[in-house]
């Protein structure tokens, strides 16, 4: 791989992020569900440009500050899927006043007497059901605060209920596809019991974890679907049996800078402020942080057995291998690690090298 690589820098393998957003794709149009991906994932305009090429034009985002960018971008229907803020209000008016179309969270009840009156245009509502996984959002038992939501919305004419949103995070912690596929199955089960209860005929009902979005087959009542991990996915998936290891978009390629033959353990210039402190466990519970690959021509090879990031510190990364491994590697050399978690990896570097040399910029490059 002929990339000039010199310090830390985050590969983008196009041909597998295009191949897995083509099989969301595929799966909104076969589960009659329409894609309103997340872009948290990759919060980058480039990327966001081949969603669009394929006609994607309703986006997720998980701030408001994304929402500032991507409208920045051309992007005109955007939802914020992060608990509604009445301090940034001022901030959603003017992406209004711009003509976005938005759509905001609604997690607690209570917010809506902090915003009441403030926004200048109609704004969709999506209120936020826990239906098990503890984050955020009212729990779907709870039809009372659901009834108090929509009774305080209707005190409000630029407030506009548009649905229901679940995110089921539990899935995350799922020992098997048929767990993933149990728990949205139950959450589907709530979600419609709640629309029928409280007598919603008009209710978009969104669902919005990559594990379920991409397993689960039978959506029967689910309107929109969310996911965002789904472009890059990452080790987390790959351990969730989610998807494959070779559906792993993106890799860090990572100088090395010292050998210790002592301990067999190599150090590479790749830190908590490139992968963040996620982590996986192995076989015999040792943390690890990443698992390194062999960067090639065209990309990089499969997973390389009992070599991976057993220890970060800022910008150190401690690299624990066998003897045939140790002796492999050399002082200056680039190695690949693929990602446990590509969402904080991809923030935290902030731009995307291309497997053909190209550059993307990712979201944090520009509004720092």
């Amino acid at each position: 791989m002929e990339l000039n690589i010199t310090r830390p820098t985050l590969l983008l393998d196009e041909a597998k992020m295009l191949a897995n957003l083509d099989r969301m794709l595929q799966k909104a149009q076969r589960t009659g569900t329409e894609l309103v991906p997340h872009f948290k994932t990759h919060q980058s305009r480039e990327i966001a440009g081949l969603f669009r090429a394929r006609g994607v034009d309703r986006i997720s985002v998980s701030s408001v500050k994304m929402a500032e960018y991507f409208a920045q971008n051309g992007w005109k229907d955007i939802t914020v899927a992060f608990p509604l803020n009445p301090l940034e209000v001022d901030a959603l008016n003017v992406l209004l006043e711009q003509g976005v179309k938005l759509t905001v969270l609604v997690a607690d009840p209570a917010v809506i007497q902090h915003v009441a009156g403030r926004f200048k245009q109609t704004v969709n509502v999506l209120v936020e059901v826990d239906a098990g996984y503890g984050r955020s959002g009212l729990k779907a038992t709870r039809v009372d605060l659901f009834e108090r939501v929509l009774k305080a919305l209707t005190n409000d004419e630029s407030l506009r209920f548009y649905g229901l949103y679940c995110h089921p995070g539990n899935t995350y912690q799922a020992n098997s596809i048929d767990d993933i596929r149990q728990i949205w199955k139950e959450s589907i089960e709530k979600l419609l019991e709640l629309k029928n209860t409280l007598g919603l005929s008009e209710c978009v009902i969104r669902m919005g974890d990559t594990p379920g979005c991409t397993v689960v087959e039978y959506m029967q009542g689910v309107d929109e679907m969310g996911p965002g991990n789904f472009i890059f996915y990452d080790l987390v998936m790959n351990y969730l049996n989610v998807c494959d290891e070779t559906d792993i978009a993106v890799a860090v390629a990572c100088p090395v800078v010292a050998k210790y033959a002592d301990r067999n353990q190599i150090v590479v210039h790749g830190g908590a402020v490139h992968f963040s402190k996620d982590h996986l466990f192995d076989a015999n519970e040792q943390k690890f942080f990443g698992e390194m690959v062999i960067l090639q021509e065209r990309g990089w090879s499969s997973i390389i057995p009992e070599a991976r990031l057993t220890s970060l510190s800022q910008e150190h990364g401690v690299l624990s291998v066998d003897d045939e491994t140790f002796e492999a590697i050399e002082i200056g050399d680039v190695l690949g690690f693929l990602p446990i978690h590509s969402c904080l990896t991809a923030n935290l570097l902030k731009s995307y090298l291309t497997l053909d040399g190209k550059r993307y910029e990712h979201m944090e490059t520009v509004m720092s």
